[in-house]
């Protein structure tokens, strides 16, 4: 361990001496290397370690401080935590007297650690992607391929008693292919990921994937513009699910709850969604590019059902907010390093599997737009109003796909969209991102089967509808 189980005692009670209820050390090691290729060339190679601890006080239900150091001898601790303290005014109300370790089900553990590989071994991986993307056409102007491998040590000791002690292993490829024709450029994106080592490399053929990134890239050159209007809309399977995520997940998260910031304030037990919507969060997912053994406050993560035919069950929780709306914890708590105070975050997030098949959506619909994926947009928090644009997409007639469209963007609010989802396929997929919130940039799974939406604004510069 990094921190002996003397020394986290007496930096707990340190903190604890003048009133707070609560007190955590969160210690972390970690290990980041990445290696880019980009314009037919090695990039960068790049090493670098985090190391340091974060304490938090707590007391009651609002009254919470956070400070952080790199430096974990005794007396940088001790200090850190009685300049904490001095935040409250009072008796002490909590002493640590001893400290148990919790019991670790140590899974998402790598099967290919990442000194497996050199890293020319990796750089040979890499360039069958780079080489494959600029074999398609002489329109590609770059092809960026990458990965970045991420190997943590966390330890948790908290005045309830507890330590807990987890190693977390992540692995993520990148493929990035530019086109570009008279002026215009097009690109297309795969990022895939997941909590495991180098056994990513044989799951991925780096060939096909950079093939495919270039392959939509070049035909999004001579794809006429998206036309604009209200209209249904299909959202694909896998990273489809970051509208999901983005305009209905972090609104119910117990962060955005507890400061009344959210449109599903309130709506526990009620009808939220369509019938045929069910949502989870699940942090036990094996190898999830979201999961872990533990979250941030050493609470083991869950299986967390939010919507369950479109009622609003549950809502993702970390403790100190959990207490101020009265919930119990679902494991949710997490940060971006020991310089981040943690809160209530996403996991691997999505939408359960229905009962229709993708072809039985496409064909139901006359007329729409299938948005295949997405490359990025925005949400406003306090009003749950989105705006999406499609990397790739298509128009639908007389229940076929019919040709390719570009910069289509779709326009909305997150609980609208959950009550006009009126068809879920069975197809259920994840993809892998990073979310960006209070605690910092986290890891996370969005994901959802293929569903259609009604009445969706779609913008786009291809004339009105």
């Amino acid at each position: 361990m990094i921190l002996s189980k003397q020394l986290a005692v007496l930096v707990l009670n340190e903190g604890l001496k003048s009133g707070a209820d609560f007190a955590e050390i969160f210690v972390q090691d970690e290990f980041d290397h990445s290696i880019s290729l980009s314009h037919k060339r090695v990039d960068s190679v790049v090493s670098k370690e985090i190391y340091g601890a974060g304490i938090r006080l707590i007391k009651g239900k609002d009254k919470v401080v956070y400070g952080y150091t790199s430096d974990l001898s005794k007396s940088s601790l001790l200090k850190l935590a009685s300049d904490l303290s001095s935040s409250f005014k009072g008796e002490r109300e909590v002493t640590v007297t001893q400290l148990k370790l919790v019991s670790n089900p140590k899974k998402h553990q790598p099967v290919k650690p990442h000194s497996s590989l050199t890293d020319e071994e990796k750089i040979a991986y890499l360039k069958k992607g780079e080489q494959a993307a600029y074999a398609v056409s002489p329109l590609i102007v770059n092809a960026s391929v990458g990965v970045g491998e991420w190997d943590e040590k966390v330890e948790i000791y908290n005045s309830k008693g507890k330590i807990v002690l987890d190693n977390r292993t992540r692995t993520r490829l990148f493929f990035n292919s530019v086109a570009a024709k008279d002026g215009q450029f097009q690109m297309d994106f795969a990022g895939p990921g997941g909590s495991e080592g180098l056994e990513l490399f044989d799951r991925v053929d780096p060939a096909e994937t950079g093939r495919s990134t270039a392959e939509t890239a070049v035909k999004l050159l001579s794809a006429p513009e998206c036309p604009s209007g209200k209209m249904t809309v299909i959202i694909g399977n896998a990273f489809g699910g970051v509208i999901f995520h983005e305009a209905c997940g972090h609104p119910l998260e117990a962060t955005a709850i507890s400061h009344n910031s959210s449109a599903f304030c309130g709506k526990l037990n009620k009808k939220i969604a369509s019938d045929v919507v069910s949502a989870i969060d699940d942090g036990t997912i094996d190898h999830g590019w979201g999961s872990s053994n533990f979250d941030d406050e050493g609470e083991k993560t869950t299986k967390n059902l939010l919507i369950k035919d479109g009622v609003l069950v549950n809502y993702m929780v970390d403790n100190y907010d959990g207490k101020r709306i009265g919930l119990p914890t679902s494991g949710s708590c997490r940060r971006q390093s020991y310089k981040f105070l943690p809160t209530t975050r996403m996991t691997n997030t999505y939408i359960c599997a229905g009962k229709s098949t993708p072809e039985e959506i496409i064909k139901a619909t006359k007329y729409g737009l299938y948005c295949v994926s997405f490359k990025g947009g925005s949400v406003d928090p306090t009003t749950d109003k989105f705006n999406f644009t499609a990397s790739k997409a298509y128009i639908i007639k007389d229940g076929k796909i019919d040709h390719l469209v570009r910069d289509a963007s779709l326009v909305g609010y997150g609980y609208e969209v959950l009550m006009n989802i009126d068809m879920v396929a069975d197809d259920v997929a994840r993809g892998q991102g990073n979310c960006g919130a209070a605690s910092g940039m986290c890891p996370v799974d969005v994901g959802q089967p293929t569903i259609r939406v009604q009445n969706i604004t779609v913008g786009g510069r291809g004339g009105n509808l």
